[in-house]
Parts: C-alpha cells; structure tokens; sequence
C-alpha cells in the first residue's frame, strides 16, 4: 500500500442542506454524540487507510470547515509529506449551479498540478455517510480487476424507512453498475451507493477535463453516470458490508445520534481498531455536582451536571443548573440550561441560554437557533 499514490477527496458538495442544523455552517463540520463533527469519520478513514494526501472540497460556509480543520494534523499520520488541503470555488457563489464539487477541483487545479505523475489512485467520499471504512481492500479489489472506476455500496433490508434520499444501484450479472436511481422508497431490500468511489487518475483527469465540453454544472456522480451511459465506461463495484449512519435529514441526525446511546451500536460504528480522531480541545473533564442525576446520556468534557440528564448528549462545556432537567435532547456547544427549567425533545445551537420550560416531541423537536 506505502508504493501506491493516493489522493483522497472529502466530497462536502455532495451534503444534503439541513434546515437550521447546517444553515450557519457545512454539514460536515455539524457536531456529532458531542464530541466529534460529521467529517471526522470521513477524514479518519482516510487517515487509517494511510492516505496521508487529502483534499476537502467544502461546498458552502468554508469558514466553519477552516476552523475545524486548522492545520490538520489530528488526522494526518505523516507530517512530512501528507496534508489536508481544503479546496472552494468562490467565482461559484454568484452562479449556485455552477456550484459543484468538479469545478470546485478545476479552480483549484495548480494545487495538485501534474496529478497524473503524482498519483495512482483518486479516493472520493462524502461527509454524511458515517463509518468505519477500510479503503485498502477497496483499492486492492480495483487494482487486481484492473478497474477504471469502483463505486462502493452497501445492501439494507428496510430502504422503505431507510436511506430514503439516498442514490441506489443496481448490477449486472458481473456486478458492474447497470444503473443509478433515486430511493423510490417501494423496496426493503436495496443496494445504496455510498457515493464514495476509488478512479483511476488517468480516467478520473480524462472524467474532470471532458466535463467542461459536456455540461458545467454536471458534479463528478453525474460524469460518471454520464460515461457510463454515452460511452460504455464500466463502473465495478464494491459491497461494503459494514455499519453505516445516514445523515440526510434532521429526523436521520437526531435518530441515529439516539440510536448510539445503545452500546451494541456504538461498536458497530466505534471499533477498537478503527480510531476516529477529531480536533482537540483540551477541555477539563465533566464536573458532577451534588444535584446530579445522569442516565442514558453523552456528557462531553467540560459539562458542569447539577439536575437531571437523561437519554441526551450534551456537547462541550454545556451547564446544567440546580434543578434542571434534560429529556431527550441534543444540547451544543456552550449553552446553558437555567436553573428549575425543563426541556424535552429539544436541539440547540451553540451558545443558547435557557431560561425557561421548552418541550417538542419525538416526531417533531424544537430546535432553538
């Protein structure tokens, strides 16, 4: 694996926009279970595949990913030679269309300038698939098929409910990509397309140059189906067999957080191999006073705990005042929760003070900006 050249990119144009969970900042640098922000699952896995050389393709609020990121290092192995460089179109805003993760790398171009005597291989995955992704045996599998592309997907058996804005494949007899659709929501047992492929370089420059003539606003998923379809280009695929957490939705976000309050499930996700590595605070441990309850719940470094807490996550540096009560919610960075208030069912932004009962349901939480 050291004799192979590989760049990876992390994908943030693909995100879906949240409504009020990402409308100051990119998805990817979304807290998640308190502590970490979405695209470190991403930027770990590259990281513990030993792809030292990564690029972050930020699709909107790049401030929000610099200040995540900084120099880098909580996920580059290598500080001789690997980065994280982050890649954004600014000549895109005034042209939303134009807004995509292929013009993203062409206006960034002289930073990875003669990629083709760089590199081998070209990794791109996406931010708001979580997991613990090996992309060794993914980039092995391409190597000995002597592949162009190979598109990773993975199988579930509840598509109904499930994956619901996802894009779904489906194979030929020699389990090629035949065709890319929309969830249409009719089936329980789906491929999804985890929209992360390992390319080429050749082809990935020969994809990245040809879109220019073929359509501007295509994204590099469009290309691919594109030459998939006009020019007979085979796309193999990889069955990726392991855990994975959609984030498409506010509903998807807070589920899957309460989902990982389960042990069993944080396994899956967390594995003891498999570090996922965030940026570091540096924060005092949680400080639990007198009036402490805390059940079933994520409490972050910095916490100050005198109520009630249970089934939530709390983020860093969050108070719980004398008397208060925490149900069922997701509380960010910063905020606090008066003393004798009470909140159910309820995500805040950062920095939100509390002083007064607030209370939503399961289906429907009061996110307080």
């Amino acid at each position: 694996m050291s004799t192979r050249r590989i760049l990876g990119f992390c994908n943030l144009h693909t995100s879906p926009l949240i409504p009020n969970l990402n409308d100051k900042r990119a998805l990817g640098t979304v807290t998640f279970l308190g502590r970490f922000a979405i695209m470190d699952f991403t930027l770990s896995n590259f990281t513990n595949s030993l792809i030292d050389t990564v690029c972050i393709l930020a699709h909107r609020f790049p401030h929000s990913v610099l200040g995540h990121i900084q120099s880098g290092g909580a996920w580059t192995m290598n500080t001789k030679i690997g980065f994280e460089n982050i890649f954004f179109n600014e000549s895109s805003l005034s042209r939303p269309s134009w807004n995509t993760d292929i013009n993203n790398i062409l206006a960034n171009w002289n930073q990875i300038k003669d990629i083709q005597n760089r590199f081998d291989y070209i990794v791109i995955a996406p931010a708001h698939y979580l997991s613990s992704m090996d992309f060794r045996p993914i980039i092995d599998q391409h190597i000995n098929n002597n592949s162009k592309i190979t598109a990773v997907y993975v199988p579930i058996h509840d598509g109904k409910t499930n994956f619901t804005k996802s894009t779904l494949i489906t194979l030929n007899k020699d389990l090629s990509v035949k065709s890319f659709k929309r969830n249409s929501k009719l089936k329980d047992d789906i491929l999804v397309s985890l929209d992360t492929f390992v390319i080429s370089c050749d082809v990935f420059v020969d994809l990245i140059t040809k879109s220019q003539k073929i359509n501007k606003t295509f994204s590099i998923a469009d290309m691919i189906n594109y030459m998939m379809k006009n020019e007979g280009l085979k796309i193999d695929t990889y069955r990726f067999e392991h855990y994975v957490i959609p984030i498409m939705s506010l509903k998807d976000y807070v589920n899957n957080s309460f989902n990982l309050l389960k042990f069993e499930n944080r396994r899956k996700l967390f594995r003891h191999e498999w570090p996922i590595y965030t940026r570091t605070h540096d924060t005092p441990p949680a400080k639990y006073l007198d009036n402490a309850n805390v059940k079933d719940s994520i409490v972050s470094n910095g916490c100050i705990i005198n109520g009630r807490v249970e089934h939530s996550i709390l983020s860093r540096n969050v108070v719980v005042s004398k008397g208060a009560v925490v149900l069922n919610s997701i509380i960010f960075t910063d905020s606090i929760i008066d003393q004798n208030c009470k909140v159910n069912h309820i995500i805040t932004e950062k920095n939100v003070s509390i002083t007064e009962n607030v209370e939503g349901n399961e289906d429907a939480p009061v996110f307080i900006k």
